[in-house]
């Protein structure tokens, strides 16, 4: 299935330490793509032998070269056949024989992989603040989510529901009304804050204080959320890399940044955002369809508090319009 805009963006494919000198398949928009590491570095391929179509991910690498376990084809990093041992060694090799080869980096301790000319870099980080003294990272949850990429974003970037799926955590039904907010456009995605009263204790100190919430979107499929103690100067930045596996199949990297308590476990935080998590997980996995409607007309949408959420189907549906952007978001 051809997803000519999907396939012009980054995407998380993998932990930066998942990737070895041992092939492995993962799978991105409905295909699989294989994986490696050598002295250079992580290259990855369509997990396709050009010859007989074998699954290159079950093959092995040799002096640097992916090698195909059906009949030793072996293919150089840039995807071109360079050994076919049936036939003799010094012969020509056809300039067609090649495996598929796509654009990786390596960033915020995650492979990336874009499949087709990338039309932006991957994602920064709020004010690129992620390798800056004085902030720790750390991957906090990984999971696969049977919902699109476009739903577990819409999920992560809306507020409204937290007094009931996060009750006690990050919102109480007696403060359930949202005030109005305004949403910024950005060039590749939106900006919006709010700040609210968090009950629990490791953000909110119970409900004493407030806490800001300030939201990037960069399309089609990351989100930021940038907690902001007021009145403490402590920041954490909460951010959800999805990867759209299959149109109903997401991969979620959550990757926590903080400028405070380096001395706290990592696992002081990232408990915190798993249990989130997962009370999200059993709600956006119940959503039908899976895949955001076609129309806007098919759900029932609240001006104020879905404002922010409008806006990204927006621009998911001016995608497909302009690019044919395909099944996974609009």
């Amino acid at each position: 299935m051809s997803q000519p805009a999907l396939q012009a963006f980054w995407h998380p494919i993998a932990a930066v330490d998942d990737i070895t000198e041992q092939p492995r398949r993962f799978t991105l928009l409905d295909d699989y793509i294989v994986a490696f590491r050598d002295e250079r570095g992580v290259a990855a391929f369509r997990d396709l032998c050009i010859h007989r179509g074998a699954a290159l991910s079950l093959g092995w690498v040799r002096n640097g070269a992916l090698v195909c376990p059906y009949h030793g084809w072996q293919y150089d990093r840039s995807g071109a056949c360079i050994r076919i041992p049936a036939r003799p060694a010094e012969s020509s090799i056809p300039t067609s024989a090649r495996a598929q080869a796509y654009r990786v980096q390596e960033k915020y301790g995650l492979v990336w992989v874009a499949m087709d000319e990338p039309r932006d870099d991957v994602p920064l980080f709020p004010n690129d603040i992620y390798d800056l003294p004085g902030w720790k990272s750390f991957v906090s949850y990984r999971e696969v989510w049977n919902t699109s990429a476009a739903r577990a974003v819409e999920n992560f970037m809306d507020f409204s529901h937290f007094p009931y799926v996060h009750d006690g955590l990050l919102g109480t039904e007696d403060n359930a009304e949202i005030a109005p907010y305004t949403v910024e456009k950005l060039a590749n995605g939106l900006h919006y804050w709010l700040e609210q009263e968090e009950p629990s204790d490791l953000y909110g100190a119970g409900g004493s204080q407030k806490v800001r919430y300030e939201y990037t979107l960069v399309v089609p499929f990351t989100i930021h959320l940038k907690k902001i103690e007021i009145g403490t100067g402590r920041e954490t930045i909460i951010t959800q890399f999805t990867l759209p596996r299959t149109e109903t199949s997401t991969e979620l990297f959550v990757v926590i940044v903080r400028n405070h308590s380096h001395d706290e476990p990592d696992s002081t935080f990232g408990d915190f955002t798993a249990t989130i998590m997962e009370q999200d997980r059993r709600i956006v996995e119940s959503q039908r369809p899976e895949k955001l409607p076609d129309s806007l007309r098919e759900e029932l949408h609240i001006k104020v508090p879905d404002a922010a959420s409008l806006l990204y189907r927006q621009r998911l549906s001016a995608l497909a319009k302009v690019e044919a952007f395909g099944p996974y978001g609009a």
